[in-house]
């Protein structure tokens, strides 16, 4: 190929696709690479928090279209008990992933920008290329933007292990009867970690389990769907990275969304994050003369998520640990006086810093005067 791209962007799912519309967007010749052809099928519980909607409407991309169902109310389960959340305005709204990533890619193309299907295996750096090479072709581009997802060959080759700080999810279209409403988020089928429900409309059911601990739940997966009474489909198994990677950039080259490491421990949200660093990667990009320049700023502009998503992790060590395991066996829960949080936390009000805090100051003032209540009894 003998176009010379601003930015190459290698995987066209929710963070190479808002790293291509947003570049395209400000005025940047971007090419997209994946080795699908879209849309194809992606494993993914498929659930869009507020503060993913609140970021589509801020780049100017109307998400209803991608949206099959949505739920006002939240009920989150723990060992402690049940805790419903609601709003006025949806907590989680659920796509299809193979429908949603399909639609970024339209409003990408829609700016400009070229889409071409080919694996790529390895990427090339030079003073001032980047050369991309795939099975089909060799693209030529001055950046390349890494969103080929948590089994990233790029973030492998730049020298990160691929497979440390991941969880294993597994999920299925599940077919039945159930509350088309309500979505279930329940921290007591597996030990560190939670299973889901999340209605798609039309009797239909994006069921999954999923944990910080390796292995192949998909026993307990279709155990789970049928006490739900229903059917489940095909099942899928996908990893979720639970901490930013230790190397974030290479010369001329960036990573984003899952291939950075980029997700949500706590909760398991991923397209958030995915969406967020591709619009950084782009912003970036924009701003910049030279590759230091390029990343340097993304790494300053991630800095703050990074630490968000740092202190996210050792929340998560509490949550599935110690709050489940321990504390939630005497009826005691970090989330018992704080059922808000993880609502604020999805919605974007509110970020780790503050959620420990609050935690912090319930188990150290509430926490002992319910067991001692309870001792009382």
């Amino acid at each position: 190929m003998n176009n010379v791209y601003d930015a190459i962007v290698v995987g066209a799912g929710p963070a190479g696709s808002m790293a291509a519309y947003v570049a395209a967007k400000l005025g940047l010749k971007v090419l997209v690479i994946d080795r699908f052809r879209f849309p194809r099928v992606k494993p993914c519980g498929g659930g869009l928090t507020q503060k993913s909607v609140t970021l589509l409407r801020a780049m100017g991309i109307n998400p209803e279209p991608a949206i099959r169902d949505s739920c006002n109310k939240v009920i989150i389960t723990n060992y402690a008990g049940s805790f419903l959340l609601t709003d006025k305005e949806p907590i989680i709204s659920v796509v299809s992933r193979d429908e949603f990533d399909n639609y970024l890619l339209t409003n990408a193309l829609n700016e400009g920008v070229d889409y071409l299907v080919d694996r790529v295996i390895k990427v090339n750096v030079s003073n001032d290329r980047a050369v991309v090479t795939g099975l089909n072709d060799v693209y030529v581009g001055n950046y390349v933007i890494a969103a080929d997802g948590a089994n990233s060959i790029i973030a492998r080759q730049i020298g990160n292990d691929i497979r440390k700080d991941t969880a294993i999810a597994f999920m299925s279209i599940a077919r039945g009867d159930f509350l088309n409403d309500l979505c279930i988020i329940d921290m007591t089928r597996i030990r560190w970690g939670y299973s889901w429900v999340f209605p798609r409309s039309n009797n239909e059911y994006d069921v999954g389990i999923g944990s910080i601990h390796w292995g192949n739940y998909r026993t307990q997966l279709t155990r789970y769907i049928n006490e739900l009474g229903m059917r489940e489909g095909v099942i899928l198994g996908h990893p979720i990275p639970i901490r930013p990677r230790n190397i974030l950039t290479s010369k001329r080259v960036v990573l984003v969304g899952d291939a950075g490491g980029f997700a949500d421990p706590t909760t398991g949200e991923g397209i958030f994050y995915a969406m967020y660093t591709g619009v950084l990667a782009a912003l970036a990009l924009r701003r910049s003369i030279n590759s230091v320049e390029f990343v340097s700023k993304y790494l300053r502009l991630t800095r703050p998520l990074i630490r968000n998503l740092s202190l996210a992790y050792y929340l998560s060590l509490s949550v599935y640990g110690i709050d489940n395991l321990v504390m939630g066996r005497a009826g005691l829960s970090a989330f018992s006086s704080t059922g808000s949080l993880i609502k604020n936390v999805m919605s974007g009000r509110t970020w780790y810093q503050q959620a420990i805090k609050s935690i912090i100051k319930y188990s150290l003032i509430k926490g002992p005067q319910t067991i001692l209540k309870k001792a009382l009894r």
